[in-house]
């Protein structure tokens, strides 16, 4: 009677570990799907405003600089309004294809040269034996 009651105890509270548990890795889902979206909805955003914003910071640096900074904002604004003029919103996918291409040329050097590092340990140690058997097969006469 005893041991059912303490394996009953036992078992509920190993069910009520286990609902927090799962309560637990319901909530780290949800809160990493809304972070998702809230990231998602930003970039979005930001697609949407980017344009409105350069033009904005172009205006406002033509309108305070002088000589040449001046020429360039202006033709940056020329730029931007033109009806072909390439979308600043563009600069999550131009940042993760950039990302990306660098990532890559860093694995090929990495391989490159480490394919260097042991092509020089491999002549090393060819020199090193060339060494040892010159070394030992040198006469008594020539030794001083």
């Amino acid at each position: 009677m005893f041991e059912n009651f303490l394996g009953n105890l036992k078992q509920k509270f190993q069910d009520h570990l286990n609902r927090k548990e799962e309560e637990k890795r319901e909530m780290e889902k949800m809160q990493r799907e809304i972070d998702f979206e809230r990231k998602r909805v930003f970039q979005d955003e930001f697609k949407k405003n980017a344009l409105k914003i350069a033009v904005g910071q172009a205006k406002k640096d033509a309108a305070n600089k002088s000589g040449l900074q001046k020429l360039r904002s202006l033709n940056r604004l020329r730029r931007l309004n033109e009806p072909n003029a390439t979308d600043p919103g563009n600069f999550f996918a131009n940042f993760s294809a950039y990302t990306q291409r660098n990532l890559a040329k860093r694995e090929e050097n990495l391989k490159r040269t480490q394919a260097m590092r042991e092509e020089a340990k491999r002549i090393r140690e060819e020199d090193m034996k060339k060494r040892m058997e010159q070394r030992q097969n040198r006469t008594p006469s020539m030794v001083r």
